[in-house]
């Protein structure tokens, strides 16, 4: 029915993960050609494979994958024969590797809110947090998203998605 892959919309994610990795070969450089403080070799070694760390896992969550968001067909039919639908994201990572990580049941929707990410005192927005009993997804392909769809089902789990007007609409009024 519907299908979109949402693009990033900022370069944050990118440059931080940028100076990680020349902060880190950086740090490497210093203990190579310090010779005067031996602690300080050490500690710059550290800092290095810390940064090269943080750069490495930045890239691997964020900068290398995609989701792409579809509502389809689940193959259930209702009382009166109606195909119900489903909210299926799926992970992309790199260019091959595929895997379905979320499927919700839009019937299994308790309530959706469009909103920006990051809750402040400025906004007064709560935080998305999950329900009863439930967990919290995060399926962005930013870092810092400006604005997403937090969408809560029936089990108390809270699913949080990169802000598309038309996934929106859908998933508001297939309740």
């Amino acid at each position: 029915m519907y299908s979109v892959t949402p693009k990033r919309q900022n370069k944050l994610t990118d440059l931080i993960c940028i100076a990680c990795f020349v902060c880190g070969v950086g740090m490497f450089a210093v203990s190579i050609f310090n010779t005067a403080i031996p602690y300080l070799t050490l500690a710059a070694q550290v800092a290095g494979v810390l940064l090269l760390t943080a750069g490495i896992y930045l890239y691997a969550k964020f900068v290398a994958r995609t989701y792409t968001y579809a509502v389809q067909p689940g193959g259930i039919f209702d009382a009166q024969g109606r195909e119900l639908y489903d909210l299926v994201v799926t992970e992309t990572v790199g260019k091959r590797k595929q895997r379905t990580v979320c499927r919700i049941a839009l019937r299994d929707i308790s309530w959706t809110r469009a909103r920006p990410m990051r809750a402040s005192k400025k906004n007064m927005l709560p935080k998305i947090e999950p329900g009863e009993g439930g967990q919290r997804f995060v399926y962005c392909a930013d870092l810092v998203p400006e604005k997403v769809i937090a969408v809560y089902d029936t089990d108390g789990n809270a699913v949080v998605l990169t802000f598309d007007a038309p996934l929106y609409e859908i998933l508001s009024q297939n309740r």
